[in-house]
Protein backbone atom coordinates (compact mmCIF):
# COMPACT_ATOMS: atom_id res chain seq x y z
CA UNK A 1 0.00 0.00 0.00
CA UNK A 2 2.57 2.19 0.97
CA UNK A 3 4.85 1.83 -2.10
CA UNK A 4 1.49 2.17 -4.17
CA UNK A 5 1.05 6.01 -2.53
CA UNK A 6 5.21 6.65 -3.32
CA UNK A 7 4.54 5.68 -6.94
CA UNK A 8 1.44 8.35 -7.18
CA UNK A 9 3.77 11.02 -5.83
CA UNK A 10 6.34 10.18 -8.06
CA UNK A 11 4.07 10.42 -11.00
CA UNK A 12 2.35 13.61 -9.75
CA UNK A 13 6.16 15.25 -9.12
CA UNK A 14 6.85 14.27 -12.37
CA UNK A 15 3.77 15.96 -13.68
CA UNK A 16 4.37 19.33 -12.39
CA UNK A 17 8.25 19.18 -13.04
CA UNK A 18 7.09 18.79 -16.78
CA UNK A 19 4.47 21.52 -16.86
CA UNK A 20 7.12 23.55 -15.47
CA UNK A 21 9.96 23.17 -17.90
CA UNK A 22 7.05 23.33 -20.72
CA UNK A 23 6.04 26.55 -19.16
CA UNK A 24 9.62 27.88 -18.78
CA UNK A 25 10.37 26.77 -22.25
CA UNK A 26 7.25 28.72 -23.87
CA UNK A 27 8.38 31.93 -21.94
CA UNK A 28 11.77 31.73 -23.23
CA UNK A 29 10.69 31.44 -27.09
CA UNK A 30 8.36 34.06 -26.50
CA UNK A 31 10.64 36.05 -24.86
CA UNK A 32 13.28 35.15 -27.68
CA UNK A 33 10.85 36.53 -30.18
CA UNK A 34 9.40 39.98 -28.31
CA UNK A 35 11.43 43.00 -29.28
CA UNK A 36 12.89 45.12 -26.17
CA UNK A 37 12.32 48.51 -26.30
CA UNK A 38 14.86 50.60 -25.08
CA UNK A 39 15.62 54.25 -24.53
CA UNK A 40 18.27 56.55 -24.55
CA UNK A 41 19.11 58.53 -21.53
CA UNK A 42 19.43 62.24 -22.88
CA UNK A 43 19.52 65.34 -21.26
CA UNK A 44 16.28 67.78 -22.09
CA UNK A 45 13.91 70.17 -21.20
CA UNK A 46 11.50 69.01 -18.26
CA UNK A 47 7.97 71.15 -18.05
CA UNK A 48 5.43 70.48 -15.44
CA UNK A 49 2.30 71.83 -16.51
CA UNK A 50 -1.20 72.04 -17.00
CA UNK A 51 -3.50 71.27 -19.97
CA UNK A 52 -6.70 72.73 -20.50
CA UNK A 53 -8.20 73.32 -23.68
CA UNK A 54 -10.15 77.15 -24.85
CA UNK A 55 -11.75 79.53 -27.31
CA UNK A 56 -10.21 82.16 -29.46
CA UNK A 57 -12.06 85.23 -28.46
CA UNK A 58 -11.26 89.20 -28.97
CA UNK A 59 -9.84 91.47 -26.25
CA UNK A 60 -12.01 94.02 -27.14
CA UNK A 61 -15.60 92.83 -28.15
CA UNK A 62 -18.75 95.41 -28.50
CA UNK A 63 -22.12 94.53 -29.25
CA UNK A 64 -24.26 97.26 -31.17
CA UNK A 65 -27.56 98.21 -30.10
CA UNK A 66 -30.19 100.86 -30.77
CA UNK A 67 -31.50 102.77 -28.45
CA UNK A 68 -34.84 103.99 -30.69
CA UNK A 69 -36.90 100.74 -31.28
CA UNK A 70 -39.66 102.78 -32.49
CA UNK A 71 -38.51 103.39 -35.62
CA UNK A 72 -37.63 100.58 -38.46
CA UNK A 73 -34.18 100.38 -39.92
CA UNK A 74 -33.60 102.24 -43.06
CA UNK A 75 -30.34 101.31 -44.62
CA UNK A 76 -27.19 98.93 -43.43
CA UNK A 77 -24.02 99.90 -44.44
CA UNK A 78 -21.86 96.89 -43.48
CA UNK A 79 -21.74 93.30 -43.95
CA UNK A 80 -19.62 90.53 -41.92
CA UNK A 81 -15.86 90.70 -42.01
CA UNK A 82 -16.31 94.51 -43.09
CA UNK A 83 -13.10 96.63 -41.30
CA UNK A 84 -14.62 99.71 -39.56
CA UNK A 85 -13.04 102.69 -37.37
CA UNK A 86 -14.96 104.19 -34.22
CA UNK A 87 -17.72 106.28 -35.43
CA UNK A 88 -17.98 104.43 -38.99
CA UNK A 89 -22.21 104.43 -39.79
CA UNK A 90 -23.32 100.58 -39.50
CA UNK A 91 -26.66 101.91 -40.05
CA UNK A 92 -29.80 104.37 -39.95
CA UNK A 93 -32.78 104.03 -39.11
CA UNK A 94 -35.98 106.01 -40.88
CA UNK A 95 -37.22 108.30 -38.78
CA UNK A 96 -39.37 110.78 -41.44
CA UNK A 97 -41.97 110.96 -38.42
CA UNK A 98 -39.55 112.08 -35.92
CA UNK A 99 -38.37 115.07 -37.69
CA UNK A 100 -41.79 116.14 -39.08
CA UNK A 101 -42.29 115.89 -34.72
CA UNK A 102 -38.88 117.90 -34.34
CA UNK A 103 -40.38 120.70 -36.41
CA UNK A 104 -43.73 121.16 -34.89
CA UNK A 105 -42.18 121.10 -31.46
CA UNK A 106 -39.93 123.58 -32.86
CA UNK A 107 -42.86 126.03 -34.01
CA UNK A 108 -44.61 125.44 -30.61
CA UNK A 109 -41.13 126.44 -29.13
CA UNK A 110 -41.32 129.50 -31.43
CA UNK A 111 -45.19 130.53 -30.99
CA UNK A 112 -44.62 130.11 -27.21
CA UNK A 113 -42.09 132.61 -26.84
CA UNK A 114 -43.85 135.17 -28.74
CA UNK A 115 -46.80 134.71 -26.98
CA UNK A 116 -44.46 135.44 -23.69
CA UNK A 117 -42.84 138.21 -25.35
CA UNK A 118 -46.40 140.12 -26.57
CA UNK A 119 -47.58 139.04 -22.72
CA UNK A 120 -43.99 140.32 -21.07
CA UNK A 121 -44.96 143.59 -23.12
CA UNK A 122 -48.88 143.94 -22.12
CA UNK A 123 -47.85 143.16 -18.51
CA UNK A 124 -45.14 146.40 -18.45
CA UNK A 125 -47.66 148.13 -20.53
CA UNK A 126 -50.68 148.14 -18.13
CA UNK A 127 -48.31 148.00 -15.05
CA UNK A 128 -47.59 151.63 -16.03
CA UNK A 129 -51.19 152.73 -16.81
CA UNK A 130 -52.18 151.59 -13.53
CA UNK A 131 -49.47 153.07 -11.45
CA UNK A 132 -50.68 156.32 -13.33
CA UNK A 133 -54.21 155.53 -12.67
CA UNK A 134 -53.15 155.26 -9.13
CA UNK A 135 -50.85 158.31 -8.56
CA UNK A 136 -54.06 160.56 -10.25
CA UNK A 137 -56.04 158.66 -7.80
CA UNK A 138 -54.11 159.82 -5.22
CA UNK A 139 -53.89 163.52 -6.34
CA UNK A 140 -57.99 163.29 -6.36
CA UNK A 141 -57.68 162.23 -3.35
CA UNK A 142 -55.30 164.61 -1.44
CA UNK A 143 -57.79 167.33 -3.38
CA UNK A 144 -60.95 165.91 -2.03
CA UNK A 145 -59.51 165.61 1.28
CA UNK A 146 -58.65 169.40 1.82
CA UNK A 147 -62.22 170.38 -0.13
CA UNK A 148 -63.99 168.97 2.40
CA UNK A 149 -61.78 170.20 5.56
CA UNK A 150 -62.16 173.14 4.04
CA UNK A 151 -66.25 173.05 3.57
CA UNK A 152 -66.80 171.21 7.05
CA UNK A 153 -65.38 174.12 8.82
CA UNK A 154 -67.00 176.51 7.04
CA UNK A 155 -70.74 174.35 7.62
CA UNK A 156 -69.62 174.13 11.27
CA UNK A 157 -69.18 177.74 11.55
CA UNK A 158 -72.52 178.37 9.34
CA UNK A 159 -70.66 179.63 6.93
CA UNK A 160 -71.78 177.18 3.92
CA UNK A 161 -74.58 175.60 3.67
CA UNK A 162 -75.71 171.83 4.31
CA UNK A 163 -75.94 171.17 0.30
CA UNK A 164 -72.18 172.05 0.25
CA UNK A 165 -71.14 170.17 2.84
CA UNK A 166 -72.94 166.85 1.10
CA UNK A 167 -71.53 167.54 -1.99
CA UNK A 168 -67.92 167.43 -0.17
CA UNK A 169 -68.43 164.54 1.32
CA UNK A 170 -69.93 162.46 -1.60
CA UNK A 171 -67.19 163.85 -3.79
CA UNK A 172 -64.39 162.71 -1.13
CA UNK A 173 -65.95 159.24 -1.29
CA UNK A 174 -66.12 159.26 -4.87
CA UNK A 175 -62.37 159.88 -4.63
CA UNK A 176 -61.51 157.34 -1.97
CA UNK A 177 -63.43 154.67 -4.30
CA UNK A 178 -61.35 155.73 -7.35
CA UNK A 179 -58.21 155.39 -5.57
CA UNK A 180 -58.53 151.96 -3.83
CA UNK A 181 -60.01 150.93 -7.00
CA UNK A 182 -56.78 152.10 -9.09
CA UNK A 183 -54.15 150.72 -6.05
CA UNK A 184 -56.09 147.24 -6.53
CA UNK A 185 -56.01 147.60 -10.44
CA UNK A 186 -51.67 147.79 -9.47
CA UNK A 187 -51.67 145.00 -7.42
CA UNK A 188 -53.77 142.80 -9.56
CA UNK A 189 -51.10 143.46 -12.67
CA UNK A 190 -48.28 143.09 -10.36
CA UNK A 191 -49.78 139.52 -9.43
CA UNK A 192 -49.58 138.24 -13.35
CA UNK A 193 -46.89 136.84 -14.43
CA UNK A 194 -45.62 134.34 -16.95
CA UNK A 195 -45.09 131.43 -14.74
CA UNK A 196 -47.34 129.34 -17.10
CA UNK A 197 -45.97 130.08 -20.21
CA UNK A 198 -42.46 130.24 -19.09
CA UNK A 199 -42.99 126.17 -17.90
CA UNK A 200 -44.84 125.31 -21.33
CA UNK A 201 -41.50 126.61 -23.17
CA UNK A 202 -39.10 124.61 -20.99
CA UNK A 203 -41.31 121.30 -21.31
CA UNK A 204 -41.61 121.81 -25.24
CA UNK A 205 -37.94 122.23 -24.81
CA UNK A 206 -37.19 119.42 -22.85
CA UNK A 207 -39.05 117.10 -25.38
CA UNK A 208 -37.20 119.28 -28.40
CA UNK A 209 -33.67 117.63 -26.66
CA UNK A 210 -35.27 114.11 -26.08
CA UNK A 211 -36.72 114.16 -29.97
CA UNK A 212 -33.22 115.84 -31.30
CA UNK A 213 -31.03 113.06 -29.16
CA UNK A 214 -33.27 110.08 -30.61
CA UNK A 215 -32.93 111.59 -34.13
CA UNK A 216 -28.80 111.18 -33.41
CA UNK A 217 -29.03 107.67 -31.89
CA UNK A 218 -30.95 106.43 -34.83
CA UNK A 219 -27.38 106.73 -36.67
CA UNK A 220 -25.99 103.66 -35.41
CA UNK A 221 -22.17 103.91 -34.98
CA UNK A 222 -19.28 101.74 -34.59
CA UNK A 223 -18.18 102.32 -30.69
CA UNK A 224 -13.92 101.12 -31.51
CA UNK A 225 -12.03 100.31 -34.33
CA UNK A 226 -12.56 96.39 -35.66
CA UNK A 227 -14.09 94.10 -37.80
CA UNK A 228 -17.97 93.34 -38.31
CA UNK A 229 -18.45 89.88 -36.84
CA UNK A 230 -22.15 89.79 -36.91
CA UNK A 231 -24.95 91.37 -38.60
CA UNK A 232 -28.52 91.51 -37.39
CA UNK A 233 -29.67 94.55 -38.69
CA UNK A 234 -31.98 94.30 -41.98
CA UNK A 235 -33.58 97.24 -43.96
CA UNK A 236 -37.33 97.81 -42.75
CA UNK A 237 -36.68 95.34 -39.96
CA UNK A 238 -37.18 96.60 -36.44
CA UNK A 239 -34.26 97.88 -34.82
CA UNK A 240 -34.48 96.03 -31.77
CA UNK A 241 -32.35 93.88 -30.48
CA UNK A 242 -28.51 93.06 -30.77
CA UNK A 243 -27.72 95.08 -34.03
CA UNK A 244 -24.22 94.26 -34.87
CA UNK A 245 -20.88 92.45 -33.49
CA UNK A 246 -17.53 94.64 -33.83
CA UNK A 247 -14.39 92.65 -32.65
CA UNK A 248 -10.93 93.91 -32.46
CA UNK A 249 -9.53 91.07 -34.47
CA UNK A 250 -5.81 92.07 -33.93
CA UNK A 251 -5.86 91.24 -30.37
CA UNK A 252 -7.06 87.82 -29.69
CA UNK A 253 -7.02 85.92 -26.54
CA UNK A 254 -7.75 82.45 -25.32
CA UNK A 255 -10.41 82.33 -22.96
CA UNK A 256 -10.43 78.90 -20.79
CA UNK A 257 -12.27 77.23 -17.76
CA UNK A 258 -9.66 75.91 -15.37
CA UNK A 259 -10.92 73.60 -12.50
CA UNK A 260 -10.74 74.14 -9.00
CA UNK A 261 -7.87 71.14 -8.18
CA UNK A 262 -5.50 73.17 -10.57
CA UNK A 263 -6.44 76.84 -10.37
CA UNK A 264 -4.17 76.95 -7.28
CA UNK A 265 -1.28 76.48 -9.74
CA UNK A 266 -1.95 78.73 -11.93
CA UNK A 267 -0.61 82.34 -11.45
CA UNK A 268 -0.30 85.78 -13.90
CA UNK A 269 2.30 85.62 -16.34
CA UNK A 270 2.58 81.90 -16.09
CA UNK A 271 3.56 80.75 -20.57
CA UNK A 272 1.40 79.38 -22.24
CA UNK A 273 1.84 77.45 -25.61
CA UNK A 274 -1.32 77.50 -27.83
CA UNK A 275 -1.93 75.47 -30.40
CA UNK A 276 -4.68 74.55 -32.19
CA UNK A 277 -5.86 72.43 -35.29
CA UNK A 278 -6.39 75.02 -37.65
CA UNK A 279 -2.42 76.47 -36.90
CA UNK A 280 -1.06 72.82 -37.77
CA UNK A 281 2.15 72.13 -36.32
CA UNK A 282 2.66 75.91 -35.19
CA UNK A 283 2.83 76.94 -31.78
CA UNK A 284 2.03 80.22 -30.24
CA UNK A 285 2.99 82.21 -27.03
CA UNK A 286 0.88 83.47 -24.46
CA UNK A 287 0.84 84.50 -20.83
CA UNK A 288 -1.69 83.94 -18.24
CA UNK A 289 -3.45 87.39 -17.92
CA UNK A 290 -6.36 87.19 -16.15
CA UNK A 291 -8.09 84.93 -13.21
CA UNK A 292 -11.37 84.82 -12.45
CA UNK A 293 -11.85 85.36 -8.73
CA UNK A 294 -14.95 84.01 -8.11
CA UNK A 295 -16.17 80.14 -9.78
CA UNK A 296 -18.47 80.63 -12.89
CA UNK A 297 -21.95 80.95 -12.28
CA UNK A 298 -24.92 79.85 -13.70
CA UNK A 299 -27.75 82.47 -15.33
CA UNK A 300 -28.95 82.49 -12.02
CA UNK A 301 -25.76 84.02 -10.40
CA UNK A 302 -24.94 81.22 -8.11
CA UNK A 303 -22.23 79.38 -8.40
CA UNK A 304 -22.96 76.65 -10.74
CA UNK A 305 -23.22 73.32 -8.57
CA UNK A 306 -20.68 70.72 -10.16
CA UNK A 307 -18.38 68.36 -8.44
CA UNK A 308 -15.69 70.53 -9.63
CA UNK A 309 -16.08 74.03 -10.19
CA UNK A 310 -14.34 76.34 -12.81
CA UNK A 311 -12.96 79.74 -12.97
CA UNK A 312 -12.53 81.68 -16.15
CA UNK A 313 -8.79 82.30 -16.63
CA UNK A 314 -8.08 84.43 -20.04
CA UNK A 315 -4.59 84.15 -21.81
CA UNK A 316 -3.09 87.18 -23.54
CA UNK A 317 -1.37 85.73 -26.58
CA UNK A 318 1.82 87.64 -27.25
CA UNK A 319 2.39 86.17 -30.53
CA UNK A 320 -0.01 87.28 -33.74
CA UNK A 321 -1.12 84.71 -36.45
CA UNK A 322 -3.22 84.99 -39.19
CA UNK A 323 -4.41 82.25 -39.25
CA UNK A 324 -6.26 82.10 -35.85
CA UNK A 325 -9.37 83.71 -35.97
CA UNK A 326 -12.22 84.02 -33.37
CA UNK A 327 -14.21 81.09 -32.43
CA UNK A 328 -11.03 78.47 -33.28
CA UNK A 329 -10.92 76.09 -30.19
CA UNK A 330 -7.59 75.75 -28.86
CA UNK A 331 -5.20 73.42 -26.52
CA UNK A 332 -3.30 75.66 -23.80
CA UNK A 333 -0.33 74.11 -21.87
CA UNK A 334 0.41 76.53 -19.00
CA UNK A 335 3.53 75.85 -17.63
CA UNK A 336 4.17 75.44 -13.84
CA UNK A 337 7.82 75.21 -13.64
CA UNK A 338 10.46 74.12 -16.12
CA UNK A 339 13.88 72.34 -15.68
CA UNK A 340 16.56 72.92 -18.83
CA UNK A 341 19.29 70.79 -19.71
CA UNK A 342 18.00 67.38 -17.59
CA UNK A 343 18.52 63.76 -17.55
CA UNK A 344 15.74 61.82 -18.31
CA UNK A 345 14.00 59.07 -19.70
CA UNK A 346 10.07 58.39 -21.25
CA UNK A 347 7.63 57.65 -18.53
CA UNK A 348 7.52 54.45 -20.75
CA UNK A 349 10.82 53.50 -19.07
CA UNK A 350 9.88 53.67 -15.08
CA UNK A 351 8.82 50.29 -14.17
CA UNK A 352 6.77 50.17 -11.23
CA UNK A 353 8.06 46.70 -8.87
CA UNK A 354 6.13 44.55 -6.51
CA UNK A 355 7.80 46.18 -3.58
CA UNK A 356 6.28 49.81 -4.28
CA UNK A 357 9.35 51.57 -6.18
CA UNK A 358 9.82 52.80 -8.99
CA UNK A 359 12.93 51.17 -11.45
CA UNK A 360 14.53 52.47 -14.56
CA UNK A 361 16.57 49.21 -15.91
CA UNK A 362 19.93 50.13 -17.38
CA UNK A 363 21.24 47.55 -20.08
CA UNK A 364 24.63 46.84 -18.79
CA UNK A 365 26.04 45.51 -22.24
CA UNK A 366 25.42 43.33 -25.64
CA UNK A 367 26.01 39.51 -25.32
CA UNK A 368 26.53 37.03 -27.87
CA UNK A 369 23.48 34.42 -25.51
CA UNK A 370 22.62 34.52 -22.25
CA UNK A 371 21.87 31.63 -20.00
CA UNK A 372 18.43 32.32 -20.73
CA UNK A 373 19.06 32.43 -24.31
CA UNK A 374 18.49 36.22 -24.75
CA UNK A 375 20.55 38.53 -26.76
CA UNK A 376 21.13 42.00 -24.72
CA UNK A 377 19.25 41.01 -21.47
CA UNK A 378 18.92 44.08 -18.97
CA UNK A 379 21.24 43.05 -15.62
CA UNK A 380 20.43 45.76 -13.44
CA UNK A 381 17.81 48.34 -12.57
CA UNK A 382 18.09 51.32 -10.48
CA UNK A 383 15.91 53.19 -8.00
CA UNK A 384 13.77 56.47 -8.63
Amino acid sequence: MKRRKVIIWCVVIFAVIAVFLVLRLSMIRALEQMEIQTFTLEKTDLIDSVFVSGTVISNNTKYVYSNVVSYPVKEVYVEVGDKVKAGDVLARLDTTSLELDIKQTELNIRNAEETLKNEKASIESNLQKAINNLELASIDLEEAKKNYDKIKTKYEASASTEDEFSKAKTALQKAQLAYNNALIALEDVKSRNTASIENNIEIQKAALEKQKKMLNDSVIVSPIDGTVTMVNAKENGTASGLLFVIEDTDNLIASTAIGEYDIGLIKLGQEVIVRADGLGEKEIKGTVSEISPTAIKDPSGNTASTSNVQFETKITLTEKDPDLRIGMNVRLTIKLEEKKDVYAVPYDAVVMEADGNEYIYVLEEEKEESESGLSGMLKTRSNI
